[in-house]
């Protein structure tokens, strides 16, 4: 005969113990997948980072530069103060003076030019009406082949300040040669009293001039090729596109 009280407390007892088993079964499960998760994550990272480090040292290891004497020397390149810093294997210092080239990561040109750079501007404030500031800085750029033709090669690069310069470079010609141009103002009230007949109307405002030096260093190479006419040489511009389209011509021509 089985007595109700002993009874309840028999299922009571029974229901604890499952709830017991049942929780402490949950908290070691628990743990269980938070120490599997910690253990994946780990994984993880240790993979990620491992790639992260096989990929610089790729990129590190496809980067270098060619000295003027032809030794090439591999590692992450670095332009500061006129010299390339290489780091690899072992850290260099090279002169600019002495490197032709230069493949790194870091820059986007790879020829290496030393120039006596014929700096300019086409801000206002720093134009002056009928003078032609004729500045220049010794500096070293990376120059990026933009178009290349058997006549002639058109590179692009940009100085500290951002500011773009062009170059060419003939088959004759040893190392890119800085296409030049300079800004200034022209008009005026001074220039309109002085000769109204020129400066009347528009020409009496004062606006930005052009001093097109690249048109005279181009003509003086493509001169004679008759497919490049008069309107082509005044439209010539200092971009891309229009050096691209007068090369292209040239080209053309026998």
């Amino acid at each position: 005969m089985i007595i109700p009280g002993r009874a309840c407390n028999a299922n009571r007892e029974k229901f604890f113990s499952t709830t017991k088993q049942l929780f402490f079964s949950f908290v070691i499960s628990y743990y269980v997948i938070l120490y599997l998760f910690k253990l994946l994550f780990m994984k993880l990272l240790f993979a990620f980072t491992l790639f992260f480090i096989s990929i610089t040292a790729m990129s590190q290891k496809e980067d270098y530069l060619v000295k003027n004497n032809g030794d090439t020397v591999w590692g992450d390149i670095r332009l500061k103060n006129k010299a390339f810093y290489v780091t690899g294997t072992s850290a260099s210092v090279i002169k600019a003076d002495d490197v032709s080239r230069v493949k790194s990561s870091n820059y986007k040109g790879n020829v290496v030019v030393w120039i006596n750079l014929l700096t300019y501007s086409d801000n206002l404030s720093d134009l002056e009406i009928d003078f032609i500031n004729k500045g220049s800085i010794d500096t070293v750029l990376i120059l990026e082949e933009i178009y290349t033709t058997p006549k002639i090669n058109l590179y692009y690069g940009t100085s500290s300040d951002k500011t773009p310069f062009y170059f060419y470079k003939t088959p004759s010609d040893p190392r890119p040669v800085q296409l030049v141009i300079r800004y200034y103002l022209q008009g005026g009230l001074a220039n309109y009293l002085d000769d109204r007949a020129r400066y009347r109307g528009d020409k009496s405002r004062v606006q930005i001039a052009e001093d097109k030096g690249y048109v005279n260093q181009l003509r003086a190479i493509m001169g004679d090729c008759k497919k490049i006419n008069e309107p082509m040489w005044e439209l010539l511009s200092y971009r891309n596109y229009s050096f691209k389209q007068i090369i292209k011509k040239y080209n053309k021509c026998n």
